[in-house]
């Protein structure tokens, strides 16, 4: 569960990942809505908001930070958006993740789907990311 908080947390940062994304800076409102697969636990639903400046968006892939204990393994940026896999390695979980992320000037959109191999089995999360710009930060 942990992982999973951690790269939800990551992913909202990605629509400023590009060298030159169509995305535009200010202020940014995310909602991620997660379902897991072999876990009884009801969807979740979590929004956020960030202020993305020029200078997060010119850093490029550099603004990616892995959460500890996890590498991207492979990285496809575009102006229009974004693919990249993840692995990681923490408290015992293996999991591997791949990303899908769409960039349109004031909204971005996009998905992502992690397999685990748990202490309990394995386990999938889905992850459906909306975010739109706001305003100005």
């Amino acid at each position: 569960m942990r992982i999973a908080l951690l790269l939800a947390a990551a992913l909202t940062a990605l629509p400023a990942l590009a060298a030159e994304p169509n995305i535009t800076p200010g202020q940014w409102e995310y909602t991620n809505v997660t379902r897991f697969e072999g876990m009884p636990m009801p969807e979740q639903t979590h929004s956020n908001r960030e202020c993305i400046t020029i200078e997060d968006i010119k850093k490029g892939e550099a603004f990616l930070e892995a959460p500890e204990d996890c590498q991207v393994t492979h990285m496809d940026l575009r102006r229009d958006g974004m693919k990249y896999a993840m692995e990681c390695t923490q408290q015992g979980v293996r999991m591997k993740m791949n990303a899908d992320m769409r960039f349109r000037g004031n909204e971005v959109d996009g998905t992502m789907r992690a397999d685990m191999d748990t202490p309990m089995g394995p386990m999938s999360m889905h992850m459906n990311i909306t975010g739109r710009r706001i305003g100005d930060c």
